[in-house]
């Protein structure tokens, strides 16, 4: 799906009109044909062209995901007999933030996703500090989230230069997401089009979701599940360290499906067009790291179709993504493509949306 305007927007602000004006346009097909649609997971796949100082720049985002698994730790007591001491198995237990929980990560659509974890995290805080008659709310979640902070442990959850844990939270969660997304009265705030982007509101869940379980569990004894997680750092260690040097980014008009078992960027052997630049972005969001390709395109220069988009280190593949129906490049100064690699705790809850994440 394409949206167009010949307003002169900056790219977040361009990204987040865009998605507005697909849903508009699905709105309508759903109303007069009765045909309903999704947009797959926005924020990690999108085509953006914007005009940068005086450049006009037509950039490429993909996103790929890598997986890890961590196993859960058991821990064994035993007696001075060397007899195990055998822990009661932990019932389930029941809180009505869990039904926003389960209404969230059953949801195809990011926005929807958010919306409802929200409120799983108002009813935990309400399950634990009510708000009191007339208090504004966010001084109410501002007094409940500093309540619970140290018993939850929510200062490991955040940046080192975070700060006060709770003013934290409110301020990138309930101030930037939270209020843009749930006011539905355009007429009182002026701004119809004032929504986060998906690349914010995909991050902002990521971490959201974290906060939730961990204040579930740990302050309403709600029951662990899943295995480890790798941390945000760790993970950043461990890409820094093997994609730091020696990258190149190519495009190509080979338009093979993708396969996992591929090897090559063009399996059928057509030419590899370099990027004239390749840098590594390194932490662009917690959990992500990015390499951004440019390549500067010269007037009266034909270029292919592009279907596929390569990364390698050194003479090792790193990944290879394909464009759906192609991109053809035309009129703009610059091609970039910015390819991401995502952590996917296999032991957390889903944090993509979309026809392709179910």
């Amino acid at each position: 799906m394409v949206a167009r305007t010949t307003d002169l927007l900056d790219r977040s602000a361009l990204l987040s009109t865009g998605l507005e004006y697909a849903q508009r346009c699905l709105d309508i097909v759903s109303f007069e044909k009765r045909s309903e649609a999704l947009l797959a997971n926005p924020s990690a796949t999108h085509v953006v062209l914007f005009q940068r100082d005086s450049t006009l720049v037509l950039q490429h985002v993909d996103v790929s995901t890598i997986g890890v698994g961590i196993g859960a730790a058991t821990l064994v007591v035993k007696d001075k007999d060397g007899n195990v001491n055998e822990e009661p198995v932990q019932p389930p237990v029941w809180t009505p933030g869990l039904r926003f929980y389960r209404l969230s990560q059953s949801s195809s659509d990011l926005y929807e996703a958010y919306r409802n974890l929200f409120l799983g995290l108002e009813t935990l805080l309400d399950t634990l500090h009510p708000k009191k008659p007339r208090e504004q709310e966010r001084k109410w979640l501002l007094r409940a989230l500093t309540a619970v902070a140290e018993a939850a442990g929510l200062q490991l959850l955040l940046p080192k230069d975070a700060g006060d844990p709770a003013a934290y939270i409110v301020d990138t969660q309930y101030d930037r997401i939270r209020l843009r997304l749930f006011h539905a009265k355009p007429s009182k705030s002026g701004k119809p089009l004032d929504l986060p982007d998906p690349e914010e509101v995909t991050a902002a869940y990521e971490r959201l979701i974290r906060i939730w379980r961990q204040i579930a569990e740990r302050c309403l004894s709600v029951r662990s599940g899943g295995g480890g997680a790798m941390t945000y750092v760790g993970f950043k260690m461990m890409m820094d360290g093997a994609l730091s040097s020696g990258l190149t980014m190519y495009f190509t008009e080979d338009d093979s499906p993708l396969q996992k078992s591929d090897s090559e960027i063009s399996p059928l052997g057509k030419p590899l067009f370099p990027f004239h630049k390749t840098a590594y972005l390194g932490e662009t969001a917690p959990g992500r790291v990015s390499l951004l390709g440019l390549f500067a395109c010269q007037a009266g220069k034909n270029l292919p179709v592009i279907h596929r988009i390569g990364a390698k280190a050194g003479q090792s593949l790193l990944l290879v993504g394909g464009i759906t129906g192609g991109l053809e490049i035309s009129g703009v100064d610059v091609f970039e493509s910015q390819q991401t690699f995502r952590l996917r705790n296999l032991g957390l809850p889903k944090t993509l949306f979309g026809e392709d994440h179910p």
